[in-house]
């Protein structure tokens, strides 16, 4: 992550783990050629709303990200964190 990024995401209070989600499925759908519009129109979100999203300029719901990942053929897992594994 570049110096800039990080300077963004520490102003703008972002979620370093929120942030990361939203680039992960940025490159997904770049990668899968889905435009903005088409997405729009496969979850019935508004394209705005798409947009904002990736900007990190508003947080979707829960069920709408899913929705979204579906549209590219992803979902969404839990993993236990590696740093939270210690026994108390």
């Amino acid at each position: 992550m570049s110096k800039e990024i990080k300077e963004f995401i520490a102003e703008e209070n972002i979620n370093d783990e929120e942030f990361e989600l939203i680039d992960e499925y940025c490159k997904l759908r770049y990668a899968s050629s889905v435009s903005q519009r088409k997405m729009s129109e496969k979850t019935g979100l508004a394209q705005s709303t798409i947009a904002r999203l990736e900007k990190n300029l508003h947080s979707a719901s829960l069920g709408n990200f899913i929705k979204i990942l579906s549209v590219l053929g992803y979902h969404l897992e839990i993993k236990k964190n590696k740093k939270n594994n210690k026994k108390s």
